[in-house]
């Protein structure tokens, strides 16, 4: 069967010709509505991820336990099981935990991912007996975490205003740099070279950068038609 208008073979089940849409007319003729021109497509069951979960979550614990039964068996206390049974967990926390429900909330999730790698600095802190969590690595984690978790926030629900958000994030960023430096110079002694105003004034830049393209329509519009968003 072959269309009257442009001559493309048409299929028996077809009522339009698929190149110029002319409707098929065939006096006398019944079309077989079984003889499809493709095959049904049959949307395939979604499988459930929260058996993949549950299986990593008791390999997670096996490995907890081997690692603290061989520690004291070995070691005979608790000495490298703390760092395995902490990284076990942290690696659960991070990209297990949020599997278990069913709507990811970012502005709740990464805060505690935050919270959860700062214990965890915090015990190897204690355990090796070292003086720079508080002085160094708590600052450091409260910091990212403030500044990534204000983004997340924003973005989820305020969804508007991304380049501001993204402006002002560069700009803290960069803030944050020189008192990196200064907390690792008094931490951890050496010599003080004032690398960090280095990417303060480069984060900086593209932080106003940012905010200007924000502010000035015709720069906002040609970046989305050349980005195509």
């Amino acid at each position: 069967m072959y269309c009257v208008k442009c001559g493309v073979e048409l299929s028996e089940s077809e009522k339009r010709c698929p190149l110029c849409h002319t409707e098929v007319y065939l006096p006398g003729y019944a079309p077989n509505e079984d003889a499809r021109p493709y095959p049904k497509f049959e949307k395939p069951e979604k499988v459930n991820p929260r058996g993949i979960y549950f299986i990593i979550s008791f390999v997670c614990i096996i490995g907890a336990i081997i690692s603290f039964v061989c520690d004291l068996n070995l070691g005979g206390g608790i000495t490298w099981s703390g760092y395995a049974i902490g990284g076990i967990a942290l690696f659960y926390i991070l990209f297990i935990l949020p599997g278990w429900f069913k709507r990811f909330n970012p502005a709740i999730f990464i805060p505690c991912d935050f919270l959860a790698i700062g214990l965890f600095l915090a015990y190897v802190n204690l355990a090796t007996g070292g003086s720079w969590f508080l002085s160094f690595a708590f600052p450091l984690t409260g910091a990212v975490t403030l500044i990534i978790s204000s983004i997340t926030i924003l973005c989820y629900y305020i969804k508007r205003g991304y380049l501001y958000i993204f402006g002002g994030a560069f700009i803290a960023a960069g803030l944050f740099c020189p008192v990196l430096e200064l907390l690792g110079y008094l931490t951890f002694g050496g010599e003080y070279i004032m690398w960090g105003i280095y990417p303060l004034i480069a984060l900086f830049l593209i932080g106003i950068m940012l905010i200007v393209i924000a502010i000035v329509k015709p720069f906002r519009e040609s970046l989305c038609r050349i980005f195509a968003i």
